[in-house]
């Protein structure tokens, strides 16, 4: 869109044929707006409701529209030739990440003539060329610009008489995102200042805030001292359910993540010698305001993390009791790779390793009895497996063919010790048998298997064999990071297992006087909560 080409531009939104717009329709969907500016997305539809409202006040149908991208602190000139003696308007609005849209309008020689009063992500400018003796044109520069975020743009012209139209009071109201308020996060990151303040810790700087939709990220620069340590801390406020925080090296390379289903990721980090690192804060799930602090310290001490001998002697106990387990269901070659760490609450450690070929499982167990431990199993592409189930142990499984190097994140909510063991799968071949026998119980008995693909958008669903008595297990290939078993009779849930794994069990058994045929069937449901790709079931026999 160079050169005066905008009002001659194809993307044109003609209205021919259509009646009068209604004044009380003015939410009612668009006909014409997917041939003209994409797909019927949100932004699609949002502006279609603006162009109602255009035609309804009295400005026409647009005479031309486009479709644009822009980045944060760039933006388009769209040159335009205006006819002397008639309005023209130009509205716009803007998705995706785009938070505030600048809209301006020169004249031939660089003068402002408009301004946009819009806050957010729209932006109206309004001119009237005056008349001149000879009917012609004008020439001016339509000028939008990012000036906080970015994302896909949709800007419409509309042409009017002078003295025509209604005025432009509330017309985007209901079309804009709502200013987010960071009161909520403020306090979240207060209580985190003040915890590590009490460490010895110094703020580096002062706690910075964003606005985030769901799979935008934002990045910071930070400059690291020579032997410091590092907390960098990111909460997430109303709306906002699962946030993920990364820190990259000078070279870009990643030194640390904290990939939690949670708003509440932390990361730390120690460096020898003075270099710079990047925070990247990545919103998952939801939208809303975030926010960043970072703390800094002297590297820990022994005096610092005293040793409680209680809490080692639990969680060593604590991991031989999961070893004793998964010796039970057929692993062997135990390892230990971490004796006896001690955990700060919201910490991360991270541990490198190197599995296969073959299956092989990482457990680990903390104490004492109330610290909550999580694992995160992550290669070269990223986490390919993680618990974050409440409990103090936890473990992560991976069947690489070839020997492969991973990194073990270990999260602990609550103060206390850990240790780390891995053991090998010698009897599995696949992840989905071994995330199976890793959810079942000692008196589970494997019964039929039943292979299915699932994604999130295609659950499978089968009529269970028994009508009285509902066993069955189902664990998840590598493509699946959380499956969930949904029992149902007649579209009403009777049972269920929805927890944050790639394995599910469920057992129902409403008794032995429910007879086939009596009441409405029983359905399972396999869903994928993130992720797809091969699982399996198997029915459990026995009581």
């Amino acid at each position: 869109m160079r050169g005066r080409a905008f009002f001659a531009a194809t993307l044109a939104l003609c209205a021919c044929g259509e009646a009068a717009p209604n004044p009380e329709t003015l939410e009612a969907p668009e006909t014409d707006v997917t041939e003209l500016i994409g797909p019927l997305d949100d932004l699609a539809r949002r502006f279609g409701r603006l162009r109602r409202r255009m035609e309804t006040r009295g400005y026409g149908t647009p005479t031309h529209a486009l479709r644009t991208f822009v980045l944060e602190g760039e933006g388009e000139a769209l040159p335009v030739d205006l006819p002397t003696g008639a309005c023209a308007t130009w509205v716009a609005l803007g998705g995706g990440g785009l938070r505030d849209l600048d809209l301006r309008l020169f004249d031939g020689d660089g003068n402002e003539v408009a301004a946009d009063a819009v806050r957010g992500e729209g932006g109206l400018v309004h001119v009237c060329p005056a008349a001149t003796p000879e009917p012609g044109t004008a020439p001016y520069y339509v000028e939008l610009r990012a000036v906080e975020g970015s994302g896909a743009v949709v800007v419409g012209a509309f042409a009017s008489a002078a003295g025509e139209g209604e005025g432009f009071a509330e017309l985007f109201e209901g079309l804009l995102a709502p200013p987010v308020p960071f009161v909520q996060v403020e306090a979240a990151l207060g209580e985190v200042r003040d915890a590590l303040r009490e460490r010895g810790m110094t703020l580096e700087g002062e706690p910075a805030f964003q606005r985030l939709v769901e799979g935008r990220s934002w990045r910071v620069p930070l400059a690291m001292d020579e032997g410091r340590c590092y907390v960098v801390v990111a909460r997430g406020g109303e709306g906002v359910t699962d946030v993920d925080l990364y820190l990259y090296g000078a070279r870009g390379a990643e030194v640390a993540r904290d990939l939690g289903q949670d708003a509440a990721p932390r990361v730390e980090h120690c460096v020898q010698r003075a270099t710079s690192a990047t925070v990247e804060v990545q919103l998952f799930e939801g939208q809303g305001a975030v926010g960043l602090l970072v703390a800094s310290g002297p590297p820990p001490t022994d005096e610092a993390e005293p040793v409680v001998a209680d809490e080692a002697i639990e969680s060593d106990v604590s991991l031989e009791d999961a070893l004793s387990e998964l010796e039970a269901r057929g692993f062997g070659e135990v390892t230990r790779v971490v004796e006896d760490m001690p955990i700060l609450p919201g910490e991360s450690r991270t541990h490198a390793l190197t599995l296969g070929p073959g299956c092989v499982v990482v457990a680990g167990a903390g104490g004492p009895g109330e610290l909550d431990l999580d694992l995160y199993l992550a290669d070269a592409s990223g986490t390919v497996d993680r618990d974050t189930r409440v409990h103090r142990r936890a473990w992560v499984a991976a069947c690489p063919p070839v020997p492969t190097a991973y990194r073990v994140t270990v999260k602990a909510y609550g103060r206390g010790r850990y240790a780390l063991a891995r053991a090998a799968g010698e009897g599995f071949s696949e992840l989905a048998e071994l995330r199976i026998a890793l959810a079942l119980e000692d008196q589970d008995v494997l019964g039929e298997r039943r292979p299915f693909v699932i994604g999130p958008e295609r659950p499978a669903r089968l009529t269970v064999p028994d009508p009285r008595c509902v066993r069955a297990v189902v664990g998840a290939s590598a493509g699946v990071q959380d499956v969930d078993l949904l029992l149902r009779r007649g579209g009403e849930l009777v049972a269920s297992d929805t927890g944050p794994a790639p394995w599910a069990r469920l057992a129902h058994c409403p008794g032995e006087s429910v007879e086939a045929g009596a009441v409405a069937p029983l359905t399972l449901e396999i869903v994928s909560y993130r992720g797809e790709g091969p699982v399996v079931l198997r029915w459990l026999e026995g009581l």
